[in-house]
C-alpha cells in the first residue's frame, strides 16, 4: 500500500520498506545498488491492523534508521526499532484515539529538544496529532490539533513555510477541498489551521513541498483526485500561499501521490505522480518559475492501484529513479533512468 525508502543496513545502498495493507504487516526489501532488491522479510502488526502507511527515521537517537507505520484498523502507529544491519525489533503500539482512523505519520523533532516526535493525521477524528518524545514516557504525552469537521485528512507533509525555523504541517483535507497550513511554535504547538481552497469536488489526497520557482520560498503541490489535476500554490515567505494553479493529469486519472525531485537534472524541481484512474506514474517536468509544462507517463498495468511514489537513486548512477507501491498487484514497481534518456 506505501513504500518507504532508505539505508537500512548501513551499506550505501537504497532498500524498501512496505506496508502491506491486506498482509498486516510490514517487507523489507534490501537493495542489491544496481536496480535490484531482496526478497522481502515481513514484521507482523497485528491481525486487522490494515497496516496503510510507512516512513522511516532515527526514533530513539542511536543513529540507526527505525521504522513508524499507521495502523488504520488499530487505531495506532507502531514502531520497529532498528538494528542497523537492515533487521528491526517487534512492534511497540502507541495508541491515535479511539476510533481515530490514522492514514500518515511522519518523524520530526517539533518541540526544538533534538530529538525526533511523531506527527499523526487521522482520516476518522480529522485531527493531527502530536506524539512528543519525552524522555520518561516516550510517545505517551499526545496534543491534539482539529483539522474542521469531515476533512478526512489523507496525507500531510512537513516543512518551514515562513522562515522562522520552526517545522510547520501542511495537511490534504480531502472531505472539505482544501489543504490546511498549521504553524508550529517549535515548542511542541501548532497555530490554528489555515486552510486554502483546492476546487470544488477536487477531493486532495497528497501534499508535497519544494521550491519550484526558485525564490527560496517553500511551495506546495498537491494531488487532486478528484479534479484530476496536480495543482501548485506558490509560496509568499511568511507561511501564506498563492491561489491554486491546476495542472491536468489527464481524464479520469485520479491522482493520488505526489512527490517532487529534478528528474532531468536541470536544477527545476519536476513532480511525479500516482494515477490511480490511468493506473501509471507520470512525471510534470517543471519550468523553474512554478510553472509545468511536458509531462510523460508510465503503465503500471490493468490490474495496478498505485497510493503511493517516492523517489531515488536505486542504481547508484546519480540519476533519480521512481518507486511506485501497487496494491493491485501486491507488489513495487521499480521504473528506472537510463542517463540518456529523460523519465
Amino acid at each position: 500500500n506505501w513504500v518507504a525508502i532508505g539505508d537500512l543496513n548501513n551499506d550505501g545502498r537504497l532498500d524498501l520498506a512496505v506496508a502491506n495493507y491486506l498482509g498486516n504487516n510490514v517487507g523489507i526489501l534490501l537493495g542489491y545498488g544496481n536496480g535490484s532488491f531482496a526478497q522481502q522479510t515481513t514484521y507482523s502488526t497485528g491481525d486487522g491492523f490494515d497496516t496503510w502507511m510507512i516512513t522511516i527515521g532515527d526514533l530513539n537517537n542511536d543513529n540507526m534508521p527505525d521504522i513508524l507505520v499507521t495502523n488504520y484498523g488499530a487505531d495506532s502507529v507502531g514502531i520497529f526499532f532498528g538494528y542497523g544491519d537492515g533487521s528491526f525489533t517487534s512492534q511497540m503500539i502507541f495508541p491515535t484515539g479511539i476510533g481515530s482512523k490514522p492514514i500518515a505519520a511522519a518523524i520530526w523533532d517539533f518541540n526544538s529538544d533534538n530529538r525526533s516526535d511523531i506527527v499523526v493525521v487521522n482520516y476518522n477524528s480529522d485531527n493531527v496529532i502530536l506524539l512528543l518524545r519525552d524522555s520518561s514516557q516516550p510517545f505517551l504525552t499526545m496534543t491534539t490539533f482539529l483539522t474542521g469537521k469531515n476533512s478526512n485528512l489523507q496525507y500531510m507533509a512537513i516543512a518551514d513555510v515562513n522562515k522562522d525555523n520552526f517545522l510547520d504541517i501542511i495537511v490534504a483535507n480531502n472531505g472539505n477541498d482544501n489543504i490546511g497550513i498549521l504553524l508550529g511554535y517549535g515548542n511542541g504547538s501548532l497555530m490554528k489551521q489555515i486552510t486554502y481552497a483546492t476546487g470544488n469536488g477536487s477531493s486532495p489526497s497528497s501534499v508535497a513541498v519544494g521550491d519550484f520557482n526558485n525564490d527560496s520560498l517553500a511551495d506546495i503541490a498537491v494531488a487532486n483526485t478528484g479534479a484530476n489535476n496536480v495543482g501548485i500554490l506558490l509560496g509568499y515567505g511568511n507561511g501564506t500561499f498563492s491561489a491554486i494553479t491546476s495542472y491536468s493529469t489527464g481524464n479520469v486519472s485520479n491522482p493520488y501521490s505526489v512527490s517532487v525531485a529534478d528528474f532531468n537534472n536541470d536544477k527545476c524541481l519536476d513532480m511525479a505522480v500516482s494515477n490511480l484512474g490511468s493506473k501509471s506514474v507520470q512525471v510534470l517536468y517543471g519550468y523553474c518559475n512554478g510553472t509545468f509544462g511536458d509531462s510523460k507517463s508510465y503503465s503500471l498495468g490493468y490490474t495496478s492501484i498505485s497510493y503511493s511514489v517516492t523517489v531515488g537513486d536505486f542504481n547508484r548512477d546519480t540519476w533519480l529513479d521512481i518507486a511506485a507501491a501497487n496494491y493491485g498487484t501486491d507488489s513495487v514497481e521499480i521504473f528506472l533512468q537510463a542517463c540518456n534518456t529523460k523519465l
